[in-house]
């Protein structure tokens, strides 16, 4: 297998990079991966991971829910519940702050393909781009568009779109600053780029550590903060002009957080809604401690 080693931080280009911890692969395979923090910087990120060729396997199950819309257990229906939620406040997002018309959508990552759905109803042009193939047919069959691979995205042409989306999928790609650099070439110079990603600076992450279930390695590759997103960001000449915290996915991910610690039902049903709501809770004072956190970018000097 591949395995790509990170030897320099793709945030700020330092080398002294640190071992925090060894994080497990808890939903899929068992092996362990050495999660690093760069010293300049603080950017956090797992290392020696699968290359993207490989990686397909540590996707590759039925409880991916995702990429195969399994409703079985608490947890997975409570994620369709939340979904349905947030699909009405993503949509209202971008309603809200794209400032030209019609709007023109590229979802990157768009899973199942629920999100393309939405924004298609509201008459918006919308593309959508999956690297699972059985997620791709899913998203085509229910939104009625062309899913492409991933191939398609470093072949759109300048300033092809207005909005750009990435909802819980930036933390998957190997080809981080690649990604952003492309991303703000087909972006117009008006557009705005709305990225969800989860915060290892929450509440839930400090309490549950290594065994926060969004960490989710290997699939995650890098674990980001707001102080590091911002750097990140920056470094592409793109400014943060928003940020919505994301309070109700504290619970779902501190459910999975305790089935990872082997807790009882009980136990761990009671123990999760108490983190999950003191995570809620302190987002309302401190919205950086959010367990995860909608960022909305532009170009600078828009």
């Amino acid at each position: 297998m591949s395995i790509i080693t990170i030897t320099s931080c793709p945030v700020c280009g330092g080398n002294d990079l640190k071992k925090t911890f060894d994080g497990v692969d808890h939903f899929s395979s068992g092996e362990v991966f050495p999660v690093c923090d760069c010293a300049r910087c603080g950017f956090r990120f797992t290392n020696d991971f699968p290359s993207e060729d490989a990686i397909g396997r540590y996707y590759d199950s039925p409880d991916y829910i995702s990429h195969s819309d399994s409703d079985k257990g608490l947890i997975n229906r409570l994620y369709h519940h939340f979904r349905k939620k947030m699909l009405r406040k993503k949509v209202g997002l971008v309603a809200a702050h794209a400032t030209q018309s019609p709007i023109r959508l590229l979802d990157i990552g768009c899973g199942t393909g629920y999100f393309l759905q939405a924004a298609k109803k509201r008459g918006w042009v919308v593309s959508g781009i999956e690297k699972d193939k059985k997620a791709r047919e899913r998203a085509t069959l229910r939104s009625g568009l062309s899913v492409n691979d991933e191939n398609f995205f470093w072949e759109i042409g300048s300033s092809s779109f207005n909005v750009v989306t990435l909802w819980h999928v930036l933390e998957h790609l190997e080809k981080l600053n690649e990604t952003i650099h492309k991303i703000t070439e087909i972006t117009t110079p008006e557009g705005i780029i709305l990225l969800a990603l989860p915060n290892c600076h929450s509440h839930d992450a400090g309490f549950y550590k290594e065994l926060w279930a969004a960490y989710d390695i290997p699939r995650h590759l890098w674990h980001f903060s707001p102080g590091t997103v911002d750097k990140l960001l920056a470094k592409h000449h793109l400014k943060i002009i928003k940020r919505i915290r994301m309070p109700l996915d504290a619970f779902y991910i501190s459910l999975l957080s305790e089935k990872y610690r082997g807790s009882n039902r009980l136990t761990g049903y009671a123990r999760a809604f108490g983190v999950g709501t003191m995570g809620f809770i302190r987002s309302l004072s401190d919205p950086e401690r959010a367990s995860s956190i909608i960022y909305i970018a532009k170009k600078n000097g828009r």
